[in-house]
């Protein structure tokens, strides 16, 4: 299960830097500040799904990307306990 939830934040991060116009690099500075021990290349493999990286260091990048990511614009990046929340209709909200 981590295999394809690090899968779904790579995808979702990635599109989310898309969206927002943020570099890699930028990224990768900013989650070194926080932390964050993978090198650049690494990250930038995470990014294009080539790699998985450990929870801890998915939710560094998740963290560093919302720090930078303007939300009046822009979703949120989802961190490892976001995914694994049930959505809304999964717990039962409208049921009778």
């Amino acid at each position: 299960m981590d295999d394809s939830l690090g899968r779904e934040q790579a995808v979702r991060l990635h599109e989310s830097l898309e969206r927002a116009s943020i570099r890699s690099r930028r990224l990768w500075v900013r989650y070194l500040c926080l932390g964050g021990t993978a090198d650049e290349l690494e990250v930038e493999a995470y990014l294009h799904q080539c790699l998985d990286l450990p929870t801890r260091e998915r939710d560094l990048l998740a963290w560093a990307a919302n720090t930078m990511i303007d939300r009046r614009y822009h979703s949120r990046v989802p961190s490892s306990a976001d995914l694994l929340r049930p959505e809304p209709d999964e717990q039962g909200v409208g049921a009778g």
